[in-house]
């Protein structure tokens, strides 16, 4: 396979959109098997679970930059190999502290939807530490990934995690032909993933052993990188208000809707995983470009742009989609494409600002973006707050759009002007 930039671009666009449209598409066929009810009980439980994606630390972002020094220098191999033990012992650390969350989550879950607890009579209770160990296994696998992508196992990557979650969807549609309950079919399809990842972690493990022997024989020190990782933790916790908690919202205050909000969030979150994918192998490169890492503003409006215009091709398509829903004579709401459009212009507003946190991320400074991360945070709670009631699913589109225009202006104007300050 070749190895060129544009390759690794598809492929590592492909893994991420396979991770982040999983849910969606996990959602999707599981509710045309099991009906409504299971449909909008499944959405809550994976909803819930996903308040333990704030362990990942915003994917181990270090992680792939400390491996490709490492690729590209090997004579200075024992610093950019200890950065990666020291990640791999935070990253069984925190999947202590993730279990004990989830613990605490599974006590709350039936007061967080009642509900819809009361319409899935007491599974939903039974589901979610399913999904939960889903989101646990998250952990390992951003830490495995991040490596394998650094190391050029794009394809590689691809072809386990790719290939597990169309596994684990077909998975779901034949449990409708087996009879399986909704239990059970959850379980099938989580084993499914959660075993390939295991898999993939130690292919992963071995090319980064190829480029460094003596990596198993580090300690690794969790102080190290907790300060740096707790900085980017942090901006995925805020990142938490705009991904999950809106959907927590309209399920606990319009249950009948929160299948619908929480697919709508999930095309973003798939829409936001091919962007962030598409640029990735390019924000490697930032070690072998001198000039883009000391003075980021070409690099920056370079990815803004290139944001911009996979943004509005993909509104297009959504609307190409409608108009031929409409000539099939098809059910299609007009309303529902308003607030999808609304909901990937605000993730299309935030991703501008990806350059801005590519270069952060090289300097080893992921809290410059926290100012942005938070006004979005703080700008999305209180819009879904403030029209959720009036509104209902049209404040989710106008809480993204207003929260990601906030993110999009204060990181490529306060954000980008500290990051060129420092060159002077």
């Amino acid at each position: 396979m070749p190895n060129s930039l544009s390759w690794q671009v598809i492929a590592s666009v492909g893994t991420r959109v396979a991770i982040g449209a999983y849910p969606l598409v996990f959602i999707a066929a599981f509710g045309w098997v099991h009906g409504k009810v299971a449909f909008d009980a499944a959405a809550a439980a994976i909803n819930w679970a996903a308040y333990l994606n704030v362990f990942l630390l915003s994917g181990f972002a270090l992680v792939p930059p400390a491996v490709a020094r490492l690729r590209a220098d090997p004579s200075r191999a024992q610093p950019h190999a200890q950065a990666l033990a020291d990640h791999i012992a935070l990253a069984r650390w925190l999947l202590g502290a993730a279990a004990f969350a989830a613990l605490l989550l599974w006590g709350m879950i039936d007061r967080a939807f009642p509900a819809l607890s009361d319409a899935a009579e007491g599974r939903l209770a039974i589901w979610y530490p399913l999904f939960a160990l889903l989101g646990i296994a998250q952990i390992p696998l951003t830490l495995w990934l991040g490596v394998a992508q650094a190391t050029l196992n794009h394809w590689l990557a691809f072809g386990w995690l790719a290939g597990s979650r169309t596994a684990s969807a077909l998975a779901v549609v034949a449990s409708g032909w087996a009879g399986l309950s909704a239990t059970a079919t959850i379980g099938v399809a989580v084993a499914i993933v959660v075993l390939a990842q295991i898999a993939f972690a130690k292919t992963a493990r071995a090319a980064v052993l190829a480029l460094d022997s003596g990596l198993p024989s580090l300690k690794g020190r969790v102080r190290n990188v907790l300060q740096a990782n707790a900085s980017a933790g942090l901006i995925a916790l805020i990142g938490t208000v705009v991904t999950i908690v809106p959907v927590t919202l309209v399920g606990h205050v319009r249950p009948a809707e929160v299948g619908t909000a929480h697919v709508i969030v999930a095309l973003s979150n798939a829409f936001g995983a091919f962007v962030v994918a598409a640029f990735l192998p390019l924000s490697l490169t930032l070690a072998d470009q001198a000039a883009s890492a000391r003075t980021p503003k070409p690099y920056c409006r370079r990815v803004a742009t290139a944001v911009a215009a996979l943004t509005w091709l993909t509104i297009a398509f959504g609307w190409l989609l409608y108009a031929l829903c409409g000539a099939a004579a098809w059910r299609c709401g007009a309303g529902l494409f308003v607030v999808g459009t609304l909901v990937i212009l605000g993730s299309g507003l935030r991703l501008a600002a990806l350059g801005v946190y590519h270069v952060a991320l090289f300097r080893g400074r992921p809290h410059v973006a926290l100012l942005s991360a938070t006004c979005e945070a703080a700008i999305v709670l209180g819009t879904m707050a403030t029209l959720l009631e009036a509104m209902h699913l049209a404040a989710l589109g106008v809480a993204f759009a207003l929260g990601g225009a906030a993110r999009a202006g204060v990181a490529l104007t306060i954000e980008l002007r500290v990051l060129t300050a420092e060159d002077r």
